[in-house]
């Protein structure tokens, strides 16, 4: 089995404690919460919106660390912050003692070992398979959701919030950190191996970032040893920003529903029991989801993709709105996770198309600032609403709206028929030519011996890799770059 497939493992491992921990726990300890401290639901909401702003501003930071360090390393020692802060909010006495360890200890141990470092991995590992990958990696995701919606109820019942939150601490440690110090390698060539176990489509080369196809006689640069694009080349590309847009506002909007779906699921006169259903039915249709819009992504227009999951989580909203049945609550709920479910791999799926494998995780850390000044608002606006209004139904309608606007941006971006290395405009050798994309100008001093990166020295290698006589003829390269 390729080893690529462990790291899937651990990557869907990560996502289940990191997001089910909190993201999906987070309504059931809504009203224990609130009750115990006071408060109204707009407040209590705004816990989760100072973590994501917490974790915006340091994914930056994040992604740097994952890019240069042992992503082992960084998982290991997120786990460690993230099981102190379950550990000391069980004792907190205020909640902006909990505001507090949602935006240090819980917010980033959580980060350390969730999304970006979790989804960069699994993006190193794979290239034709990304996102079916990404997919799988991410259906611990809603697996999470799934379990830890009633497991969460029940516990509170059992053993209380302040037992709960103990727990939780304790399993933090003894699932992550065993798995990730055991499995998690940075990339396959630190094992002498390539993207895809080798099984790449013809003409696409695994441990190479793909190129057009080469005419006979030509040399190739080996990308995976070059550093990753220069900040500034990001930010100045209209990709970055329809990416980091429309993924922010489906952030925001989905945020916001399963944040309060079970708030207002009990609020239409069901159990608590019966509402963390709703959202299990919610994360468990998340599971198709993620493992059919990631398969779907790697054979369409990826765009198209994100456009169909995102149309799929403003019909569930509209449904969610109008359902006062519990089967209809449970078929609407079911709509919703379905569409939410493409959006994590599809974050992925077009962060790598647009800008290769060594910039994923540059990439993801710097969109993170900019996306969470938008994501962050839709939670609070949503119990807002609910206290200015007795009721979710205009909330959910603004949130119908956040979809169309998450739509609409995507009109911005601009795929590269291949993906691009971090010399994509001039991959091969001075002399020889390809074709580049036009929506990646190269920049100047790229390809030519530089790196685009102001103080560091040449990543490039001295002696490009000769390409076989079976890979000029379209066939799969079988023995290891050397």
């Amino acid at each position: 089995m390729f080893y690529g497939w462990k790291i899937v493992g651990v990557a869907f491992l990560n996502h289940f404690v990191s997001v089910g921990f909190i993201f999906y726990s987070y309504g059931t300890f809504f009203k224990a919460l609130a009750a115990e401290f006071g408060g109204s639901r707009a407040g209590v909401a705004l816990g989760l919106s100072l973590m994501n702003c917490a974790t915006g501003l340091f994914s930056p930071f994040l992604g740097r660390a994952v890019e240069r360090f042992s992503i082992r390393s960084v998982m290991c020692l997120g786990a460690c912050l993230f099981s102190a802060g379950f550990l000391l909010a069980s004792r907190i006495g205020a909640l902006w003692q909990f505001y507090l360890l949602l935006m240090t200890l819980l917010g980033i141990g959580g980060a350390m070992v969730g999304a970006l470092p979790s989804t960069t991995l699994v993006a190193n590992w794979f290239v034709e398979r990304r996102g079916t990958a990404l997919g799988l990696a991410t259906v611990g995701i809603s697996m999470s959701g799934l379990v830890m919606a009633p497991v969460a109820t029940q516990l509170i019942a059992v053993v209380g919030w302040r037992g709960t939150f103990a727990v939780y601490g304790i399993l933090t440690l003894l699932l992550i950190v065993p798995a990730a110090w055991a499995v998690v390698v940075n990339r396959p060539e630190d094992l002498g191996l390539r993207p895809d176990g080798g099984s790449a489509r013809k003409g696409r080369l695994g441990a190479l970032d793909t190129v057009s196809p080469l005419a006979a006689g030509a040399r190739l640069v080996d990308h995976a040893s070059q550093v990753s694009w220069p900040s500034g080349r990001l930010l100045r590309h209209p990709s970055f920003w329809a990416i980091s847009m429309s993924i922010a506002l489906n952030f925001a909007a989905n945020g916001s529903i399963l944040t309060h779906a079970i708030p207002h699921v009990t609020d239409l006169g069901f159990s608590p029991t019966e509402a963390a259903f709703v959202l299990s039915a919610m994360a468990g249709l998340g599971v198709v989801g993620k493992v059919l819009f990631g398969w779907m992504s790697d054979r369409m227009d990826r765009r198209a993709v994100l456009w169909l999951a995102t149309g799929i989580q403003g019909a569930g909203v509209l449904f969610l709105s109008g359902a006062r049945s519990y089967p209809a609550l449970l078929a609407a709920g079911g709509l919703f996770g379905l569409g939410v479910g493409g959006v994590m791999p599809m974050w992925g799926a077009l962060v790598g198309a647009a800008f290769g494998r060594r910039t994923f995780a540059k990439a993801m850390g710097l969109m993170g600032p900019f996306m969470v000044p938008i994501q962050s608002t839709g939670a609070p606006l949503a119990g807002l609403l609910y206290d200015r209004t007795g009721s979710y139904h205009v909330a959910f309608m603004v949130c119908l709206g956040v979809y169309l606007s998450a739509m609409a941006a995507l009109l911005l971006l601009k795929i590269p028929k291949e993906e691009p290395g971090p010399g994509d405009s001039a991959p091969l050798e001075p002399g020889l030519s390809t074709t580049a994309d036009p929506a990646f100008p190269p920049l100047q001093g790229e390809g030519q011996g530089g790196d685009g990166f102001r103080g560091l020295p040449s990543a490039q290698p001295t002696n490009p890799i000769p390409l076989p006589a079976s890979t000029l003829k379209g066939e799969e390269r079988d023995d290891p770059p050397s």
